[in-house]
């Protein structure tokens, strides 16, 4: 039952929140009605507390709606509790493969472009290139591979090393020609 605490009107209707008459917010009557058997779930006078006395005649489980129920009124676990599975785990792709053909050239075209810069040699700079483009080939093979850059480096360091050799050789055709 509901009533305004304005006009002291009472409501039998659950369905109303405000007065019909003054628009105020309805409250709850929580008292006890006058006969004593009008709920079979009335609590027993446990306590002297006066200050529990007031809430004692409430019922002792809840609505069955609520889901909520106190921890000492809750019935025995069924089975023990276990922990939640794992989350999925995405599949992981294979790692690529190492670029040691990469590694291979870029080490070649540093070796050559200070072979070419100290005496005219061109031999490391075709292995620089060579092994940067089969290094490149391989990468265009195998998706989400490494040292593409590596390769890059030696195919440009292996044809500077070409380069030095070739304005070598005509440095000193010219120099004979022009004396």
């Amino acid at each position: 039952m509901k009533y305004c605490p304005q006009c002291n009107t009472q409501y039998t209707e659950a369905w109303l929140t405000f007065c019909t008459q003054d628009g105020s917010l309805l409250r709850e009557d929580l008292t006890p009605p006058a006969d004593p058997n009008w709920d079979p779930r009335i609590r027993p006078t446990t306590y002297d507390d006066p200050s529990e006395q007031s809430t004692q005649w409430l019922p002792r489980d809840p609505s069955p709606g609520s889901g909520w129920m106190a921890p000492d009124e809750r019935g025995p676990v069924d089975r023990p509790w276990q922990p939640p599975p794992p989350p999925d785990q995405p599949q992981s792709r294979p790692s690529p493969p190492p670029p040691g053909v990469a590694i291979a050239s870029f080490i070649v075209g540093i070796v050559g472009l200070m072979m070419g810069l100290a005496c005219a040699v061109p031999i490391p700079g075709f292995i620089a290139i060579i092994l940067g483009f089969v290094a490149l080939s391989q990468m265009k093979k195998t998706p989400h591979s490494t040292g593409r850059g590596l390769a890059i480096a030696g195919i440009v360091m292996g044809a500077i090393n070409l380069a030095f050799f070739v304005f070598g050789i005509l440095w000193f055709a010219l120099s004979l020609i022009f004396g």
